[in-house]
């Protein structure tokens, strides 16, 4: 068993959401899409700790993401990833960050 306690593992998997959103906004548009893959699938897979609390429809386009970031890493054509996905899943890992209140999202921070 590893050492620690529960909330230090629930602090360890904010971190590593908030890594993956990290990795999702500093993507540039024309970066590989290799890397936009890689990161996708980082943050479908951290993501997937938290499907209990999200919508069946998010859960059912999360799987589809998490499969389509795999094929589009391991093939070599041109396909990617779209930005309308990538905007989607940046917004739900930012929800979901904010709901424990770990991101200070911008309308919070409107004076």
């Amino acid at each position: 068993m590893p050492g620690g306690t529960l909330r230090q593992v629930g602090i360890t998997e904010q971190q590593l959401l908030a890594r993956s959103l990290g990795a999702l906004i500093s993507l540039r548009r024309f970066d590989s899409p290799i890397y936009l893959a890689r990161a996708v699938h980082g943050a479908t897979l951290t993501l997937s700790l938290y499907a209990d609390e999200l919508p069946a429809a998010d859960v059912e386009r999360l799987k589809a993401l998490r499969t389509q970031s795999l094929q589009v890493a391991l093939s070599d054509d041109l396909r990617h990833i779209s930005e309308a996905d990538r905007d989607w899943l940046i917004a739900t890992v930012s929800n979901v960050l904010g709901q424990r209140g770990e991101v200070s999202l911008p309308e919070n921070r409107l004076h």
